[in-house]
């Protein structure tokens, strides 16, 4: 089967030189150009869409335009198609300059022959496509270096879903090797994820945009994405797909955080806050007589959740306090055992009505580490505190035994008593106001919050803190600090309680 033609559009208002141009390249090549002849540019600016030709041939000086302006017309109505620029002897200065311009190529009528005019066109139209194809690598490499450094997630593909392009920050959110990624099918990336709208969906979808949810909830830490679909289309079929991604699992998180908090400081501060009210009812319904028998037994209800009341805002003063405040490790020094006897006196303090025995044992290489006395303070007092809160036993037993691990570090490791910790639990109770408690009742005081405190203090001077339990022997915390010369004195064991 033969090529089709070369179109070729020719603006040219005198008569001979349109028959003799169509005569030159007919004889020269038969059949390999189809030319349509215009003489004016309006008409000329009309042909080049909606299906423009393969080049267009123009003279300057014609019916309704003048010069440079002639050829500038035809470019700005369609700048992707070649021109090639005819001209008299007198123009070829003009000629120059659209050239420089961007035409293609410019022929002078007075030495005009056929092969020479095959050429131009055919030369012309290769050009333009070589200078087409630079300008989409060009393009394309500005587009590469603009999305290398998003933080935002990009994924390119072509129109079967295979992937041409990623950047860092998509080959980080779904797992993809950046030299491995080029020719893998889209679907097969996704199909590791959950999906708010089907795979087969999205595939059969003729939607330019669309938007959707990428998660992948089961694992620690979880991931959650917003992802938008744009299609690009050439005609009914899909020419280029782009996935752009947003990590938006802190705000999950800050989300599910809110929706705690609410409701466990909503439980936790109804609890007092009832029975304040019910105090003060009882109080009113009384007669005098009998509410002067029962007024000391009533201040002291009252008394009681008051100081309830009270623990509850220190706490979430505390908590806002240390969220806002950046630790910034020194060089203090903290005395390990003068820090574990005055947290152990406020524990009791705290827990009056509890038989409360706190042992501790510190190798002779570890009685110093190397955090502020207030820092080492509020976890041993998390720690101890919640031992106590959480012991279903008459006689709460803790031991806290300090001793030195690798990389120049101290290991705490506190032990209690206690009911135990659901193996559910183990991650989630480092997290704010968590509790292990079926549901928030206000029943267990406190809001959740201490072990979040203590994971922070803990994580600001590099160290790590989890738990070991089982259900109805107890529960043992261990956590790292940095050490501060180790001390040479022999070892003791110091019974607090």
């Amino acid at each position: 089967m033969s090529p089709e033609p070369i179109r070729v559009l020719l603006l040219e208002d005198d008569p001979d030189d349109a028959f003799l141009l169509r005569d030159v390249l007919e004889g020269t090549a038969p059949g390999q150009f189809a030319i349509e002849h215009v003489t004016r540019l309006a008409e000329a600016i009309e042909r080049l869409s909606p299906s423009p030709p393969d080049a267009v041939l123009s003279d300057l000086n014609v019916l309704d335009s003048q010069g440079l302006d002639t050829f500038l017309g035809i470019r700005s109505a369609r700048s992707d198609v070649p021109i090639v620029v005819l001209t008299g002897v007198d123009d070829e200065a003009v000629a120059v300059r659209a050239v420089q311009e961007g035409a293609q190529d410019y022929l002078t009528k007075a030495h005009l022959d056929g092969p020479v005019l095959v050429r131009s066109l055919r030369y012309a139209i290769e050009r333009q496509k070589v200078s087409h194809y630079r300008a989409v690598l060009l393009e394309r490499e500005r587009f590469d270096t603009a999305i290398a450094h998003m933080s935002d997630g990009i994924v390119v593909t072509d129109g079967d879903w295979r992937i041409t392009t990623a950047n860092r920050a998509a080959c980080l959110l779904l797992n993809l090797l950046p030299d491995q990624c080029t020719g893998r099918p889209l679907d097969e990336v996704l199909s590791g994820f959950q999906l708010s709208t089907p795979l087969t969906d999205l595939r059969s979808s003729s939607d330019r945009a669309q938007a959707f949810d990428i998660a992948r909830p089961d694992t620690e830490p979880p991931l959650f994405l917003d992802a938008r679909l744009t299609r690009l289309f050439d005609g009914d079929r899909p020419l280029s797909l782009v996935l752009a991604l947003r990590d938006v699992t802190e705000e999950r998180r800050e989300q599910e955080l809110r929706a705690t908090f609410f409701m466990m400081v909503s439980h936790k501060l109804r609890t007092p806050l009832t029975v304040l009210i019910a105090c003060l009812d009882l109080c009113k319904r009384l007669p005098p007589d009998k509410a002067a028998g029962q007024l000391a037994e009533v201040l002291g209800v009252c008394d009681l959740e008051v100081q309830r009341l009270g623990h509850i805002v220190q706490q979430l003063l505390e908590f806002k306090a240390l969220g806002t405040r950046e630790l910034q490790p020194g060089s203090e020094t903290a005395d390990i055992a003068a820090v574990l006897w005055a947290s152990s006196q406020a524990v009791r303090l705290r827990h009056r009505d509890r038989d409360v025995s706190v042992t501790t044992t510190i190798a002779p290489s570890a009685s110093h580490a190397a955090c502020g006395p207030e820092h080492l303070s509020l976890v041993l007092d998390k720690l101890l505190d919640n031992a106590v809160k959480f012991c279903d036993k008459e006689a709460v037993e803790v031991a806290v035994r300090v001793e030195p691990a690798e990389s120049g570090r101290l290991r705490f490791t506190v032990r209690d008593n206690g009911s135990g910790i659901p193996h559910e639990y183990f991650d989630r109770i480092f997290e704010p106001f968590v509790q292990v408690e079926d549901l928030p009742t206000g029943q267990v005081s406190g809001i959740g919050v201490g072990l979040s405190m203590a994971r922070q203090v803990v994580g600001a001077f590099g160290g790590t803190i989890s738990v070991q339990s089982r259900l109805g022997e107890g529960s043992e915390f261990t956590f790292t600090m940095p050490a501060w010369h180790p001390d040479t004195a022999a070892p003791f064991v110091l019974g607090l309680g």
